[in-house]
């Protein structure tokens, strides 16, 4: 990978990283609220599925690591953006939840979205990246669903 797509796909790579982490701490607080009922399956999938993701993004991340000359992907240095979970803490009913959770949705699958160009000659990464953009987007359709109020059934179909 030449140096500049390189550096490019650092960025890109840890920004994907940022947002599951930011997925997981905002699935896991969507949990802990009253009167989630049945949708709390939902959340369970989606905290356990932004946990999985940051261990397989890492583990891509690892691979181009030792061509790209960058330091690690740090957990310490990966906080869930105040704003989100403000917005969050603050949401009353699965409606405004699921608006909430798919905002971050959205912007997760805009980054594995742009980083599939960096992938193009590494098949096995890049079937891993879309496998993750297709479940997000499950996710996300999901959320929209339930946004409107027009989902009764919230249950997926694998597991996470």
């Amino acid at each position: 990978m030449e140096e500049s797509k390189g550096n490019e796909f650092i960025l890109m790579i840890r920004a994907l990283w940022n947002e599951q982490k930011k997925r997981e701490v905002l699935y896991l607080e969507a949990l802990k609220k009253d009167g989630m009922g049945p949708f709390r399956r939902v959340l369970s999938q989606g905290h356990v599925s932004a946990v999985l993701f940051q261990k397989e993004i890492r583990a891509v991340y690892d691979y181009f690591k030792c061509f790209l000359n960058d330091k690690e992907l740090a957990d310490q240095n990966q906080i869930a953006s105040h704003a989100s979970l403000q917005l969050l803490e603050n949401a009353n009913g699965k409606e405004e939840v699921a608006s909430c959770l798919k905002k971050i949705e959205a912007a997760t699958l805009q980054l594995y979205k742009s980083l599939r160009h960096y992938l193009d000659r590494e098949p096995e990464a890049q079937r891993l990246m879309d496998e993750h953009l297709t479940r997000t987007s499950e996710f996300y359709e999901m959320l929209c669903k339930l946004e409107s109020g027009t989902h009764r059934s919230y249950g997926l179909t694998a597991a996470a």
